[in-house]
């Protein structure tokens, strides 16, 4: 139905899916859905959203992820703990997140550490957040798997002497990993999984 300028009207469904859709696929989607102008979309959304109009920003989940550097699973943490309420582009659609939530999504994770004393968001090894820290940056499952590998080459469980040992044989690893490796001990947490791997299973060689 036209408007009284005498120009086509916007039904609710059409500014339904603009308020929903166009944050996520982009005003050349919603051209084509609806066969609007580029200028009336434009014109229309900034009725809706203010001054800004589209360039007020709206995130999916993986988007806020990849921006913000956070675990999607952090994120809807966060989200629960604020009783935030994020928009969905329909009933199994992708959540929006706009710039005002992600900003006090992020306010809010910066001291949601797993591990306060570690600064880690996750286990180091495993990255769950849902055993507590046990010791080294590992949950306690994961600190059970790293003393397991180390007593059966006779190797110390002791952070410092680890740290000497891993020291004293640069070429196990390569000097620029060792560097790595003696970072990660220094700072009171284990190497990477893989890492440790490696260095067991050549320590044998090197200790014979």
């Amino acid at each position: 139905m036209p408007d009284g300028r005498g120009r086509p009207g916007w039904p609710k469904e059409k500014a339904y899916m603009l308020y929903q859709g166009v944050g996520i696929y982009g005003i050349e989607w919603f051209r084509r859905k609806t066969g609007k102008s580029l200028d009336a979309i434009q014109a229309k959304a900034r009725r809706m959203y203010g001054h800004g109009g589209l360039s007020r920003g709206a995130f999916t989940v993986r988007e806020a992820s990849r921006r913000t550097g956070y675990h999607r699973e952090q994120l809807y943490r966060a989200m629960q703990a604020l009783r935030q309420k994020w928009k969905r582009t329909s009933s199994q659609g992708s959540y929006l997140i706009y710039e005002e939530q992600l900003e006090e999504l992020v306010q809010w994770l910066k001291t949601d550490y797993w591990s306060g004393y570690h600064r880690l968001y996750g286990c180091l090894w495993c990255d769950t957040q849902d055993r507590p820290h046990y010791e080294l940056g590992l949950c306690q499952r994961c600190y059970q798997r790293f003393a397991q590998r180390l007593c059966r080459r006779d190797l110390p469980l002791a952070r410092q002497s680890l740290l000497e040992l891993v020291r004293a044989h640069p070429s196990i690893l390569g000097e620029a990993v060792t560097a790595e490796v003696e970072t990660q001990l220094d700072r009171g947490r284990v190497p990477a999984e893989f890492l440790l791997v490696k260095f067991v299973r050549n320590w044998s060689c090197v200790r014979g």
